[in-house]
């Protein structure tokens, strides 16, 4: 049927005189659609042979990685073997070493009563240096780990406003209290020679301190505080380094509220805060690792009560420090209790075994 029709259709245009002008029309169509297919097939030849050469690249640079990834794992092994084996030496190193510490005390005025007990709980730490700096005579023996460093009040501010860049000018001798977390920056020359500094207080009965700071806590730790999750301002040992000489710069403003003439406690509670929220917000390689979990002396609370049991007494014996239970502490802080205490029984040149501290005074 369609073959009839085409003939028919043909023969009517054979007799319209169309039918070359269809025919040419028809090659015309022919040979444009022969001419864009072999373009088409052209361009995806030159678009395959770009893939093959991408994939034969891909290929060889598959290979190099391969050998790349080989080479580092040997290396990777390699340094895994250097660290573990330097582990391991330092790990017998830090067993062996023992890292040095000093207490920084700042004291004016005449020499306390309680001088003696003090002077006597340092000589039974004899790894352990103390630095005084004060306006006390020295007029006694001391102890070969004592050292006292003649400076006056002024000559503190001066040392201050040197390092903070800000005329501090020390009105009350409470606002020294501030300025403790500045000392590393202070007192930087006679420091160098140690690992760990601590600031601290004159106060205070010592008890045997490195069975508390031992070598293992001060390898593991930058900061080692006597209050549980708190700076002590009676016992924070810092790392004698850059970054925790700096701890202060921590509290924004530091500068300004380290020259107000009023004691602001910048150096226990808002140091404190300041050090928690770098810790939760600073990255792991940059975070200052802490060691505070328990009270390792006396609360203030502890020596209220004593106050008012005249029966109640802290010790001292054998070297080591005993609260009212008769519990070990690292330190006897009796800030609390030398409000109402006037006495000593014994003077520079005694040693007594044991000694006990109450709201009268200190009693061997």
């Amino acid at each position: 049927m369609n073959s009839l029709r085409t003939k028919a259709k043909q023969a009517i245009i054979s007799r319209l005189g169309l039918s070359t002008v269809v025919n040419d029309r028809i090659e015309e169509q022919r040979v444009k659609h022969k001419r864009e297919y072999d373009r088409l097939l052209e361009r995806n030849e030159r678009r395959f042979k770009k893939l093959r050469g991408v994939v034969a690249d891909q290929k060889q640079r598959i290979k190099t990685l391969e050998r790349r990834l080989e080479s580092t794992s040997r290396q990777t092994r390699q340094v895994a073997q250097l660290f573990n084996a330097s582990s391991r030496t330092l790990d017998t190193w830090t067993r062996h070493y023992h890292p040095r510490i000093a207490i920084v005390v700042t004291f004016f005025g005449p020499a306390p009563f309680w001088l003696p007990a003090f002077l006597l709980s340092c000589r039974q730490n004899p790894d352990v240096t103390w630095l005084i700096y004060t306006d006390i005579p020295v007029d006694v023996p001391l102890p070969a780990n004592v050292v006292f460093k003649p400076l006056s009040l002024h000559a503190l501010g001066n040392r201050a406003s040197q390092v903070l860049g800000t005329k501090i000018s020390i009105s009350r001798h409470r606002m020294i209290c501030d300025l403790k977390p500045v000392y590393g920056l202070m007192f930087a020359d006679d420091l160098e020679p140690f690992d760990f500094w601590a600031y601290s207080d004159l106060d205070i009965v010592w008890g045997d301190i490195r069975k508390f700071v031992t070598n293992a806590v001060l390898a593991e730790n930058d900061i080692v505080s006597s209050r549980g999750k708190k700076l002590s301002g009676h016992f924070t040992l810092v790392r004698n380094t850059v970054q925790t000489n700096h701890l202060f710069e921590l509290i924004p403003g530091v500068e300004q509220k380290m020259a107000d003439v009023r004691y602001l406690r910048l150096d226990e509670h808002e140091l404190t805060c300041c050090l928690k929220k770098h810790i939760s917000t600073a990255p792991s390689y940059a975070c200052l690792r802490v060691y505070w979990p328990r009270e390792l002396t006396v609360k203030a609370a502890t020596q209220r009560e004593i106050s008012a049991n005249a029966s109640a007494s802290l010790w001292r014996r054998d070297g080591t420090t005993l609260d009212a239970e008769g519990r070990e502490v690292m330190y006897l802080h009796f800030h609390k209790l030398k409000q109402t205490m006037s006495e000593i029984n014994f003077s520079f040149d005694h040693q007594p075994d044991a000694f006990k501290i109450n709201s009268a005074g200190i009693w061997a």
